[in-house]
């Protein structure tokens, strides 16, 4: 169950003291506009969540193809998965602003109640054979309306993120709000050009920018302090594409107001059921075990693909201590969770101390990659000699 594939995501050394508490992450936009070929790359992080694309659809033996320009080599995949689209109401087009739900099918079960409504067998036959698919290979978008293309003339940073071929390797000034490197999640992961990278977010888009210090006239910010973010910064520089990551290699900053550049309205859309709450399916050791071997890790598995960023500082292991004396001083430990088997590993730097009550506890913050939170939870256990 626990090696099926090797861990990835979250590694972080994750000792929190008694008492210590870290405010949950700030979510990011509740919509997202990013591009198709952005979608198949992290389909993790999308997974579950409203996104707006400009793309172009067609039709595939009945059912509604989007059509996404991929490499195959860079996705390491002999083929090319696929991504469908369910619509409220058929469009008028095949190309514009589309909306809806996006979905990793394999990350589901066949017979999930959430989707009741949505007849997938057709889309299947073409993109399967009929068989139910592995995790990364079909995708579907739910819900989905399309609306007249919405990139304006002029360059706005929604309408680099979602089209940035229009854009590369021109130059551009865009303005938008400081965000740090990614504090908020807003892009799937680090951009990793410059010691100076940091997000730069606006109505439902974000980018990254690198290559200068966010500082100048009235300003100096650091990337990894929260406490500076929010300010509106204009940013002039050239647009950079390498694969589906996107960024601004930036010339000059200068403090700005907040843009008239805001959020469509929303068209009313028919939402799919938000799942139920992750909850712990299994641990080892289980609950109470006594004699348990004092090297052995600690392992959680949960009923929801997890977000593993949501772990980190959220989990406390100490000691309960005996009537005789104080407890001894917590273990120190480091924190690995495995998306591909929902799995927590928690391996300690050296051996439990003997016939000790060990108490595990996953704290408030932790939640499912759809924002659905996991209600804290303890283990407790008793080692042996």
């Amino acid at each position: 169950m626990w090696a099926r594939r090797t861990a990835r995501g979250l590694t972080a050394a994750a000792l929190v003291l008694a008492g210590a508490h870290t405010p949950a992450a700030a979510q990011p936009a509740s919509r997202l506009a990013t591009t198709p070929e952005a979608l198949l790359a992290a389909p993790l992080f999308f997974h579950g969540r409203q996104v707006a694309i400009h793309g172009q659809v067609a039709d595939a033996a009945g059912q509604t193809r989007l059509q996404v320009a991929i490499d195959e080599a860079d996705l390491g995949r002999r083929n090319a998965p696929q991504v469908f689209v369910f619509w409220r109401d058929a469009p008028a087009g095949a190309t514009g602003e589309i909306r809806g739900e996006f979905w990793d099918l394999g990350r589901l079960d066949a017979d999930d109640g959430r989707f009741a409504a949505y007849d997938f067998q057709g889309m299947l036959e073409i993109a399967t054979r009929g068989r139910w698919p592995s995790r990364g290979e079909v995708f579907v978008i739910l819900g989905a309306e399309m609306l007249d293309d919405r990139l304006p003339s002029t360059p706005t940073l929604r309408g680099i993120a979602m089209a940035p071929e229009r854009y590369a390797d021109r130059e551009v000034t865009v303005v938008g709000r400081f965000r740090g490197r990614n504090l908020y999640g807003d892009l799937p992961g680090p951009l990793n050009k410059s010691r100076w990278d940091f997000v730069l977010q606006s109505a439902d888009a974000a980018i990254w920018t690198s290559g200068l210090q966010p500082r100048g006239d009235g300003f100096n910010l650091d990337p990894g302090r929260r406490v500076d973010t929010g300010k509106w910064l204009s940013v002039t520089g050239t647009v950079r594409t390498e694969g589906p990551t996107v960024w601004i290699d930036a010339s000059s900053l200068a403090l700005s107001e907040a843009p008239e550049e805001t959020l469509v309205v929303d068209i009313e859309t028919t939402p799919v059921t938000k799942a139920p709450p992750p909850t712990v399916i299994f641990s080892a050791p289980v609950a109470d075990e006594t004699a348990v071997d004092r090297t052995a890790p600690v392992r959680i598995q949960f009923s929801w693909d997890m977000d593993g960023r949501s772990f980190r500082d959220r989990v406390r292991v100490t000691y309960a201590g005996r009537p005789q004396g104080p407890p001894p001083a917590p273990p120190q430990f480091t924190v690995t969770y495995n998306e591909g088997n929902r799995g927590l590993l928690i391996r300690f730097d050296e051996p439990l101390e003997p016939f000790q009550t060990v108490r595990v506890e996953l704290l408030e913050g932790i939640a499912a990659v759809d924002g659905q939170p996991l209600a804290p939870w303890t283990l407790t256990f008793y080692t042996g000699s």
